[in-house]
């Protein structure tokens, strides 16, 4: 399957750049690195996922992009909460971030269910 096509690998990408490109300024170097590491794994994880063979293996790796997402929430999270994220779009991406969660377990599902021919 190509991973390019599929709208969570898409709006996840989008995601972690926005992220990326506010969280740059941030001076707080670990929690601006975990947030930025956390962002990046989600449509990494999901690529990864999309071009191994094995179908329990793209399940697994789907399973780590996801729980990515659950780190990326608890992330903007603490961030609001410390005022070390002031940008006002943040609970666009915390609502962006639970579309990809949803998509992401609809997705694993899906490789669950038996292919018909």
């Amino acid at each position: 399957m190509n991973y390019h096509k599929l709208w969570v690998w898409r709006e996840s990408m989008n995601l972690a750049t926005v992220i990326l490109r506010h969280v740059g300024s941030c001076k707080h170097y670990f929690f601006k690195d975990q947030i930025g590491r956390c962002s990046l794994s989600i449509p990494s994880n999901i690529a990864e996922a999309m071009v191994r063979d094995s179908m329990a293996d793209r399940r697994r790796i789907l399973f780590y992009a996801i729980g990515s997402s659950a780190e990326l929430e608890t992330q903007l999270a603490i961030g609001k909460d410390l005022n070390w994220l002031t940008h006002p779009d943040i609970k666009q991406w915390q609502s962006t971030n639970t579309r990809i969660q949803i998509s992401l377990h609809r997705l694993t599902k899906s490789l669950s269910q038996p292919q018909s021919r």
